[in-house]
């Protein structure tokens, strides 16, 4: 289904509405008119439909496996994205990032 939605005001303040719009992933925009209303402002007509939702993709982000080996010798795995490890010298090292394990 599409809509049509029609913004009208100072050039500035319209400008950065629909740039605002632009950021939303789940509408397809058509720019439809640009009528100058007066030196400093316009009307802008955009006709829209909204996109079929798409799964955001897990490999478009950096994955890294963690093994963590215990002093028993038992073996811990964690996958994380966008792990950042850090030295901070004297033998530690700072690991961060996220996990998505749903456990």
């Amino acid at each position: 289904m599409t809509l049509r939605l029609q913004v009208e005001g100072c050039r500035e303040k319209v400008r950065e509405f629909v740039d605002s719009l632009h950021c939303l992933p789940q509408w397809r925009f058509y720019s439809g008119s640009k009528v100058l209303l007066s030196e400093k402002a316009y009307r802008i007509e955009y006709t829209f439909e909204e996109k079929a939702y798409q799964k955001p993709s897990i490999p478009t982000r950096n994955v890294s496996k963690l093994m963590i080996t215990s002093e028993s010798g038992q073996k811990f795995e964690l996958v994380m994205l966008d792990a950042e490890v850090v030295q901070m010298g004297k033998g530690m090292t700072y690991i961060h990032g996220r996990s998505y394990d749903i456990f």
